[in-house]
């Protein structure tokens, strides 16, 4: 596996969303929202040394560019649970960029991409990748998704999980 510039991907992210958003500037007739939304997730890990189940909360700052088109950033702390006794695996702080495609008004898919830093000493840094399909309305949102981390010493785990999720809307000035 080639090596992996994290450093350079986080910039990258970072640099994209906030040119799209200066980008976007430009108001329509309903204008652009932004909104936070807090989520609960609950994943089954794709290695059975990882654990048996993935408690992940997060926290994801939306970014609308018009009715079909959003961005995201996305970070949160995902704990595997249970597993082998003596189970080395780290718990995860992700912090991943991405873009919701919406597809009718509510169904949407969203790939995302950035790193998971691991909180056990000597854990490492993975990058992180999640194609995701979900459906969202004002105040809702669901997805199923699958997570991939790939290390440098070309280890790789993952998960699927749902992702439930309660937006809240900015207040208009």
């Amino acid at each position: 596996m080639k090596k992996i510039n994290f450093k350079g991907i986080i910039a990258v992210a970072v640099l994209a969303l906030i040119q799209f958003t200066n980008a976007s500037a430009q108001t329509s007739e309903k204008g652009h929202v932004t909104r936070l939304s807090g989520a609960l997730g609950i994943g089954v890990p794709t290695k059975s040394n990882m654990g048996d189940i993935v408690i992940a909360p997060d926290l994801r700052l939306q970014r609308d560019l018009g009715e079909r088109t959003s961005l995201t950033l996305t970070t949160g702390y995902y704990g595997f649970v249970g597993g082998p006794e003596g189970n080395q695996q780290s718990d995860l702080i992700p912090l991943k960029a991405g873009a919701k495609f919406f597809f009718g008004n509510t169904f949407y898919v969203q790939p995302e991409a950035g790193v998971a830093f691991g909180t056990r000493n000597g854990a490492g840094t993975a990058f992180a990748w999640a194609p995701s399909l979900g459906y969202a309305n004002n105040k809702w949102d669901i997805a199923l998704r699958y997570e991939g981390f790939e290390y440098k010493n070309d280890v790789s785990n993952g998960m699927v999980a749902v992702r439930l999720a309660y937006a809240f809307k900015r207040p208009n000035k």
